[in-house]
């Protein structure tokens, strides 16, 4: 079995779930238009929700990544730590990139004024730097690597059912379409499985980065 039939297999919790995630997204891309697969997914909407998904889509923001991030350094884990916030600043820049390119329309203003009604007041974002979803992105980073570092791999479940939410919350939010979260899904995937292969390649890295080995 090669190096990443392993990573799959012990985490194969983690990639089962990513994979529902990327089946569903692909079936919906292909069985609905643009349009039509927002409406759908955004069918539903009350007050508790708005509410709940405006500061959880906060999970995807690079401050969340951030604490992780310092919460592991605390913990004396550097490896990990700096794993991750490699991967969210990583996957931000590449989704950064692929937003200067491609330049397509939010939800707000793909849509003619009047014709859809759940963007919320002081959230919902226009312009035109809908694709790719950056907070997917650094959400599924984020959660691959908790989900490969974690001893007990069942957690994994929870990591990827929070990014999970953090895609539905930025189409629910009106800031995303499906295609951008798909997308943005795909880019934190492999940002985080490279810089992760990277480092496990260069196992001397890991060891400068332990305490009180620093600078020696």
């Amino acid at each position: 079995m090669g190096k990443l039939g392993t990573i799959f297999f012990e985490n194969r919790y983690a990639f089962i779930g990513f994979s529902l995630f990327f089946l569903v997204g692909a079936l919906g891309l292909l069985c609905y238009s643009k349009a039509d697969s927002f409406f759908l997914i955004n069918s539903y909407h009350n007050q508790t929700l708005d509410l709940f998904f405006t500061y959880y889509t906060n999970v995807g923001d690079g401050l969340f990544s951030i604490g992780i991030f310092l919460i592991l350094l605390w913990r004396r884990k550097p490896l990990p730590a700096w794993e991750i916030v490699i991967a969210f600043l990583l996957s931000g820049l590449v989704a950064q990139l692929v937003k200067h390119f491609f330049q397509m329309p939010r939800p707000k203003t793909f849509f003619a004024e009047g014709s859809y009604h759940h963007f919320i007041e002081g959230v919902t974002l226009s312009g035109y730097a809908s694709f790719p979803s950056g907070h997917t992105a650094t959400a599924f980073a984020t959660a691959l690597l908790l989900s490969i570092f974690a001893k007990n791999k069942k957690y994994s479940l929870l990591f990827v059912f929070a990014a999970w939410l953090v895609a539905f919350s930025r189409i629910y939010l009106g800031q995303h379409f499906l295609q951008d979260v798909f997308v943005g899904a795909l880019i934190g995937m492999v940002c985080s499985l490279t810089v992760f292969l990277v480092f496990d390649a260069h196992p001397s890295w890991g060891e400068k980065l332990k305490f009180g080995k620093t600078g020696k």
